[in-house]
């Protein structure tokens, strides 16, 4: 039993109790209304620190859930950029505007990333959706947010692909893309999905999730 370690489930804000599944680690309270996290403390035990969270509004919908998704700001810098013709597309020209044609520029938004379990071009189509969407969307006080399961490290390494994905969707025109990203301190966004037959499908987009069975 040595190395095992149990932490309690507790807000860490208000001190409430927070329900969650068995490989989740990102929690909501409903109580106090704040978010946290499962990460490393300084002697590498595990602790739960408080993160910030928002929901997005959604007129009319009736949410079956709030999946979580992790937000990372960040600044995108495009060091060299060598096509075969054509122009940027995809995050690359959402986050470097102009600049990403001659193979420069640089630009800071926020990368919107599934915390949560399922097939990765599900995942993937999200964040490409929902990053580029991000300024639009509006805000409301939310209720639940369940599923987290991701940590912002593997959030910053699935955000690295997103951003290739997109730009390499015309793969006659991509050769050569070199860049680097500056990520802020990540926040999470709660999205309203609603109930699809034996599936998730996310409130604006209409883009299916299937998720793994809940184990508690």
């Amino acid at each position: 039993m040595s190395g095992l370690r149990v932490v309690r489930h507790t807000c860490p804000k208000c001190g409430a109790p927070l329900a969650a599944d068995r490989q989740d680690i990102v929690y909501f309270c409903t109580a106090c209304r704040s978010g946290c996290r499962l990460t490393a403390g300084q002697n590498g035990e595990e602790t739960l620190a408080e993160v910030e969270v928002r929901f997005v509004a959604a007129a009319n919908v009736q949410a079956a859930a709030y999946l979580p998704f992790w937000l990372l700001p960040a600044r995108v810098t495009i060091k060299q950029r060598q096509t075969a013709g054509g122009s940027a597309n995809g995050l690359v020209r959402f986050f470097s505007g102009e600049g990403a044609e001659s193979g420069g520029g640089s630009g800071d938004q926020a990368f919107a990333i599934p915390a949560f379990d399922g097939p990765l071009p599900q995942l993937v189509q999200l964040a490409e959706r929902y990053t580029a969407a991000l300024p639009k969307l509006g805000e409301k006080l939310g209720e639940k947010l369940v599923g987290g399961r991701l940590d912002p490290a593997d959030a910053e390494k699935l955000a690295h692909f997103v951003l290739i994905a997109s730009e390499a969707e015309k793969p006659d025109t991509l050769q050569n893309l070199d860049y680097s990203i500056q990520f802020g301190t990540p926040w999470l966004l709660g999205v309203p999905f609603v109930a699809r037959g034996e599936a998730l499908a996310d409130a604006f987009f209409g883009l299916v999730v299937e998720r793994e069975p809940a184990t508690r």
